[in-house]
């Protein structure tokens, strides 16, 4: 670099400098820094201001925060309580799967599944998406109605029936899906439009195998959808359904006591929306009404999984002796007629079993095969 160069720009480096320790140095454009001045600042930091909120208003704050948080979603919970009831969109993809997806490859050897449609009855624009499912038997001794849960479609439940047609390999499953679940009709779920398809579908396996025991089998939601059918006006009418034997498995009392029961904490608000519930599934109100058929409640087997994660199991025992009491009365006018001399009713613990694993218990298993072998054994000395 040439020495003229380098003196020009120290030069104007030096000119630079020194404006800008001029600009810093005028109090119109930065004030000085001193001492004086930050202890002055900090003072004015440290006093009280005239705009600090009040003790009441940060008060307000951590008390109404947590309400209205709680306000917004037991609002939420009324709005949207169907879909949390009715849940077939869970787990995704249920419904779109396809039997193609899991038969025959994941579906044991000997066992023969058809996809039906069957119309339901409210209205009759409704189609649900049934599974037969059956080994090489034309004219099944047993035809099991399966009322499923609330959650998922059958495809889910083929292990469970494949399990049950180990057991029993004179049975036929009947598995229909109600509407808005897997590829059924998209139709709002309600209780008396599900009602509605498990009666069509009970009028269908009647008709299907005429000559069949017919057993219905409902877990967890299921067991309250097969009781409020089985007391409603709607099953009496279908006077082709004759119903043989009634198993639930995890049944609940209600929907408000299932709602007590997630949330038992007596501060939390959500325990206390049992008013606002739509479909209330009262199964011990549909097990103790004089609808209900006597001799099918006399001889009906109430499963419960010992370590059940969700249904208490004290809930179970209230149906069975709803059940009992009911089984105690004269029948008359009803589905099924009573004409047992001892009752066939039972109350089964599945020993370790959880809420959705009962069907890999052995105890499970034995409890099936020795009920459905009394009911033939029951039909025969007193023919219904």
């Amino acid at each position: 670099m040439s020495p003229w160069i380098g003196t020009r720009v120290s030069t104007r480096l030096l000119r630079s400098a020194k404006r800008c320790s001029n600009a810093l140095d005028s109090p119109s454009v930065f004030p000085r820094v001193t001492a004086t001045n930050i202890l002055h600042t900090a003072s004015s930091l440290l006093q009280p201001s005239a705009d600090a909120p009040s003790g009441w208003l940060v008060l307000s704050a951590f008390v109404g925060l947590p309400i209205a948080l709680w306000a917004y979603k037991c609002l939420m919970l009324i709005i949207f309580q169907r879909k949390m009831i009715y849940m077939g969109y869970a787990p995704p993809g249920s419904r779109t799967e396809s039997l193609r997806d899991v038969y025959p490859k994941y579906t044991p050897r000997g066992i023969h599944i058809e996809e039906l449609t069957i119309p339901s009855s409210q209205p009759n624009t409704v189609r649900l998406s049934t599974l037969l499912l059956r080994r090489d038997v034309t004219s099944p001794e047993h035809v099991v109605v399966y009322c499923q849960g609330n959650a998922g479609n059958p495809l889910h439940r083929i292990p469970v029936f494949a399990t049950l047609l180990d057991a029993v390999p004179s049975l036929a499953i009947l598995a229909p899906a109600p509407r808005s679940y897997w590829t059924s009709s998209a139709a709002t779920p309600t209780q008396a439009g599900l009602t509605a398809d498990y009666a069509a579908a009970l009028a269908f396996a009647s008709s299907f195998f005429p000559t069949s025991r017919l057993t219905i089998y409902g877990h967890s939601l299921g067991a309250s959808i097969a009781l409020c059918l089985l007391s409603s006006h709607q099953c009496l009418q279908n006077s082709t359904a004759t119903v043989h034997g009634l198993v639930l498995e995890n049944a609940f009392t209600s929907v408000p006591e299932m709602l007590r029961a997630l949330y038992p904490q007596r501060w939390l608000p959500y325990r206390y929306l049992g008013p606002f519930v739509r479909d209330r599934w009262d199964a011990r109100a549909a097990a103790a009404s004089q609808i209900f058929p006597c001799g099918l409640a006399r001889r009906a087997m109430v499963l419960v999984s010992e370590r059940d994660e969700i249904v208490p199991p004290a809930m179970s025992r209230e149906i069975f002796n709803a059940l009992q009491a009911s089984g105690d009365t004269e029948e008359s006018g009803s589905v099924v007629t009573g004409r047992m001399r001892k009752p066939m009713g039972r109350f089964v613990v599945v020993t370790g079993a959880l809420h959705e694993d009962a069907w890999q218990c052995l105890d499970w298993s034995r409890a099936i095969i020795k009920y459905l072998e009394d009911l033939r054994r029951e039909q025969t000395e007193y023919p219904l």
